[in-house]
């Protein structure tokens, strides 16, 4: 749920409860459980455990109100983002499982349908969408998790850097770009003549 002309940020919100008033923690979580569920699912949170998860992600998260610094340079979305993935990582540790994140939907041929397609470039559309994902599956859980903040989430790199705890955005960067290279190499030793410049045609920047 997006925040609408009028309406306090979170950042307003987290301030107010910190001074007292909890009963406003109800407003961030009715406007950022969606976000979180989406978030939780994509590091490889079974659906039957989803609203477990989520519960004690808002626990968490109301139990830590006090040490979010409200002083304009994070946003609260992140935090909630970082809280969620130490969260699911301890929980992954404990199972002895790795997460799996997957950032391109099911049917791809239908994401960008505007009813005049060509069956044969509905194929080739899935047959470059199909060469990325087995990539992503490919790389390792720091990559596909880097890879999906930036370009599915589009959170700054400086989100980015609070949710996955890198000491600098310098290193967000360089991450991302080391991952980025990656997959494309991924991707073009799979098939290098149809796929010359394969991020950039399914939408994912390399810049």
């Amino acid at each position: 749920m997006s925040v609408s002309a009028g309406q306090p940020s979170d950042e307003e919100i987290v301030a107010r409860i910190q001074r007292g008033e909890r009963a406003l923690f109800a407003v961030l979580f009715d406007r950022h459980y969606g976000r979180l569920e989406r978030f939780v699912r994509h590091l490889g949170v079974p659906e039957a455990d989803l609203e477990d998860v989520l519960a004690e992600v808002f626990t968490r998260a109301l139990e830590r109100i006090q040490s979010f610094r409200v002083d304009g340079r994070s946003r609260y979305l992140a935090y909630l983002y970082s809280i969620a993935r130490n969260l699911v990582t301890d929980r992954m540790r404990r199972a002895a499982r790795l997460p799996q994140t997957e950032l391109l939907p099911d049917d791809p041929a239908h994401a960008h349908d505007d009813g005049a397609r060509a069956p044969v470039d509905v194929v080739v559309e899935r047959e470059r969408v199909a060469l990325i994902r087995s990539a992503l599956e490919r790389l390792n859980p720091s990559d596909r998790m880097i890879i999906w903040l930036s370009y599915d989430r589009e959170l700054s790199c400086r989100e980015i850097m609070e949710i996955l705890g890198k000491p600098s955005i310098s290193a967000v960067t360089t991450h991302l770009y080391k991952a980025m290279r990656r997959l494309r190499a991924m991707v073009q030793a799979s098939d290098p003549e149809s796929f010359r410049d394969p991020i950039a045609r399914c939408g994912v920047r390399d810049d």
